[in-house]
């Protein structure tokens, strides 16, 4: 599904691609707050983008792009900042307020996108 949503809402070729994506541990992601760093990830790899360093990246992500809410976001950013990550993408009115990082809240795919990737190149968004 994370493979349909950036092909459609951020432009991004992937039908023609062999994807594959690892879990350290061989842990199985049950937990819909990883789809935005999954996105990130293969959006990075597919645009051979780096992303920021020290950037903690979280949210699920709807069939529309659209980013979504997880809980506990607050406690989350701040085991990040504990852990030394400096900045965060995480989705609009995720009530991110009082953590020690610089937060960037984004309600698109393609918004978080831009943030994350500025100057990779992207074709046109459809629909």
């Amino acid at each position: 599904m994370i493979l349909a949503v950036l092909q459609r809402r951020a432009g991004l070729e992937l039908a023609q691609r062999d994807v594959f994506v690892n879990v350290t541990g061989g842990l199985t992601l049950l937990e819909p707050g990883a789809d935005l760093a999954v996105a990130a990830a293969v959006a990075s790899s597919a645009l051979g983008r780096s992303l920021p360093d020290a950037c903690v990246v979280l949210g699920e992500i709807g069939l529309t792009g659209e980013i979504r809410g997880v809980a506990r976001t607050a406690a989350r950013l701040r085991e990040a900042s504990r852990l030394g990550f400096s900045r965060a993408v995480v989705p609009r009115e995720s009530g991110s307020t009082g953590v020690d990082l610089e937060v960037r809240e984004v309600a698109e795919l393609a918004a978080a996108l831009d943030d994350l990737l500025p100057d990779a190149p992207r074709p046109c968004q459809i629909g």
